[in-house]
């Protein structure tokens, strides 16, 4: 596909991590004025006697010329102490220090005045060992005290939420506290258990900051600037936390620790564990239910590009899954990325097996119409893998019918082993694995796990794999011979507003553009098409007329160069004569295209919506291979407000392009 892009204008700029944000580092020292570090708990106890032997500690130890070779574990004291000379840093440190005795606070205040007046270097590391081993005893004390309060803390910020007047106050209190909860952590939590508690807690104290920024500016979105909203929702917009463009330096106290250029086990296992969490800056706050994926914690809903901000580094996560996966099935249509490809190759390496189908035209442009073009590098190693013969590797090449019809399924299924057997994970959506789909495009990818849509897309993908080619350097374009009726969903899993609909449908003749009409006709407040390439035939051009007939709102929102073509701008009028809004958009980057495939039915309303690899073009549904799931929420909210965020940055087409009536399908 060639793809142009023009500038687009800025609309959207909600931006907010897929995670907490307490794991990028914050901008402002730690707050105390919340109340959390008030709590008993975190309360000092009797006078400790400490904060000068702190001082002292950690303006010696901060000494560039101190070499003290300590231990990891040793280590990571040094920096917890260092942190605790300033008040906050002891506020963290006081659940500990309490559940010590006056004896072993004693022996602390002794051993640290000791280390900076001696200049033994054997000496300091048995002061610094034995420090360390009396703190690690009140961590182990304290550990379960101190989660238990940060859990019912949390578990309070939720449920005050819901109430306008406490939300303000709920998301203060949540913020500041995810400014502490990294640090908190460093100090207390030392087993997996513990680690996926401050993780939960996390997400917990995302959604309440979502859900407050959520409500402040959808009346700022709608209007532009509410005059009621509009002060509140541009001081949220210029803060520091929820700016992508803003630097993120560490609170100054935790500047020490954070600059070490050793981590300790610990900082390591809590950085990659919560690091997976914190794909990057999403404007959509309010669907955020996660999948794991190997030992990561995803969206179920990504998008490569979004407004106004970064978008998901979707081919990391595609490697995630490969390597987390032992038997990984693949229908592609492009693959240009080196991350995918490099996790593939050495998975075969590693025993892991895949079974990919391929687009023929893809694997051997030089014998379809595309002489000038060659085999992608990243499709070769593939070939080469084949080729040497790796028994892990079954490689197929697969023609659509037709003279243009190609191989368009874009999906995969990974089997991931655990402790009760494999679990699958379904990636589809209108993403080619592609870097113009990650830098250019608006794309989307969902994650599914719905055994029932994974077994309907496994059924898939064997059929086609028995109309398949395996792969050898000679194949020559022949039309594939389809022998067995294409996998359906026959029992019509689920329901729409009283109409059956299926959970996944294919092409080709799959049904796929009989569902599209279903979802149309049931729709009882707006039904959206956000479709790259935009050619309903007739049949579908006389569904969405009649509902627009009978008062159904209806909007379409295509690519913008594609709206250059005669059928497509002819579609665009006629329904746009009969009463539909209709947008065109430009791609994200310089060459990018809107390259969503979705139909929506009352997105806002307990809906349903259509995603996948199918373009609303007769030769998508009935020549290529292609795939389709239908979806509610959370992917249905998601992918309606990205929809949103993007149709307002649309514009009208040009309909000066249609000079003479052009014939539909």
């Amino acid at each position: 596909m060639t793809e142009l892009k023009t500038t687009s204008r800025v609309f959207f700029a909600l931006l907010l991590l897929s995670s907490s944000p307490v794991f990028a580092g914050m901008n402002s020292a730690l707050p105390t004025e919340t109340g959390f570090l008030s709590q008993p708990i975190f309360t000092m106890g009797a006078n400790q006697g400490l904060g000068a032997s702190l001082q002292n500690f950690s303006k010696w130890s901060s000494n560039p010329s101190l070499n003290l070779n300590e231990d990891a574990k040793t280590s990571e004291w040094v920096s917890v102490l260092k942190n605790a000379a300033t008040p906050e840093g002891r506020q963290l440190l006081a659940p500990l220090l309490n559940a010590l005795n006056s004896k072993a606070k004693a022996q602390i205040k002794g051993r640290l005045n000791a280390l900076v007046s001696i200049q033994n270097p054997q000496r300091q590391k048995v002061l610094l060992s034995q420090i360390a081993a009396l703190l690690e005893k009140g961590r182990k004390k304290s550990a379960a005290r101190v989660l238990e309060s940060l859990q019912k803390y949390a578990n309070d910020l939720t449920q005050n939420e819901g109430a306008s007047s406490s939300s303000q106050e709920s998301f203060e209190k949540a913020k500041a506290l995810d400014q502490m909860l990294m640090p908190l952590a460093k100090i207390y939590v030392r087993d997996a258990k513990q680690t996926n508690t401050v993780n939960r807690l996390s997400q917990t104290l995302a959604q309440v900051q979502s859900q407050h920024i959520s409500k402040t500016l959808e009346p700022y979105w709608a209007s532009g600037k509410n005059p009621e909203q509009g002060s509140a929702a541009e001081k949220l917009l210029s803060d520091p936390a929820y700016n992508v463009d803003a630097p993120r330096e560490g609170p100054s106290w935790l500047k020490s620790a954070e600059t070490k250029q050793v981590l300790t086990p610990q900082e390591v296992n809590l950085r990659s564990s919560n690091l997976q969490l914190q794909f990057p800056h999403i404007f959509i706050p309010t669907h955020s239910d996660l999948i794991k994926i190997g030992d990561q914690n995803v969206k179920r809903t990504l998008f490569p590009n979004v407004p106004n901000g970064t978008g998901d580094d979707i081919p990391s996560i595609l490697a995630a899954g490969n390597n987390a996966s032992n038997s990984t099935q693949i229908m592609l249509y492009e693959e240009t990325l080196d991350a995918d490809v490099a996790s593939i190759v050495q998975g075969l390496k590693q025993g892991k097996k895949f079974e990919i189908i391929a687009d023929y035209s893809n694997l051997f442009p030089e014998k379809m119409r595309d002489h000038n073009r060659t085999r992608s590098p990243q499709l070769q190693k593939l070939v080469d893998e084949s080729n040497a013969g790796n028994p892990n590797l079954k490689l197929y090449a697969l023609k659509g019918l037709g003279s243009i019809g190609i191989q368009h399924a874009k999906f995969r299924i990974w089997n991931v082993p655990h402790l009760l057997g494999n679990s699958q994970i379904l990636e589809t959506g209108s993403y080619n694995y592609s870097t113009h789909s990650q830098q250019n495009n608006w794309e989307n990818v969902v994650f599914i796990d719905d055994k029932k849509i994974i077994a309907l897309y496994q059924s898939f993908f064997n059929w086609a794999k028995s109309v398949a080619r395996p792969y050898s350097d000679d194949l020559n374009p022949e039309e594939p011979t389809i022998n067995s009726p294409i996998p359906t969903d026959p029992s019509l899993g689920q329901s729409f507003n009283g109409t059956a609909l299926p959970i996944a449908s294919f092409s080709p003749d799959g049904g796929t553009g009989d569902a599209w009409a279903k979802i149309i006709n049931a729709s009882k407040q707006e039904a959206i098409i956000g479709m790259f390439g935009f050619y309903p035939w007739p049949d579908l051009v006389s569904t969405i007329v009649s509902k627009l007939n009978q008062g159904l709102s209806v909007r379409v929102l295509s690519d913008i160069h594609q709206s250059h073509n005669p059928a497509s701008i002819a579609d665009m009028k006629k329904v746009k004569d009969a009463g539909a809004q209709v947008r065109v958009i430009a791609g994200a980057g310089e060459t990018g295209l809107f390259h969503n495939k979705l139909v929506i039915g009352d997105g806002k309303n307990g809906g349903i919506v259509a995603t996948g690899s199918t373009n609303m073009s007769f030769n998508g549904n009935r020549h290529n291979f292609e795939n389709t799931v239908y979806l509610k929420d959370p992917y249905l909210g998601a992918l309606v407000d990205y929809l949103e965020a993007l149709w307002n940055m649309g514009s009208e087409p040009d309909y000066s392009q249609l000079t003479v009536p052009h014939p539909q399908g």
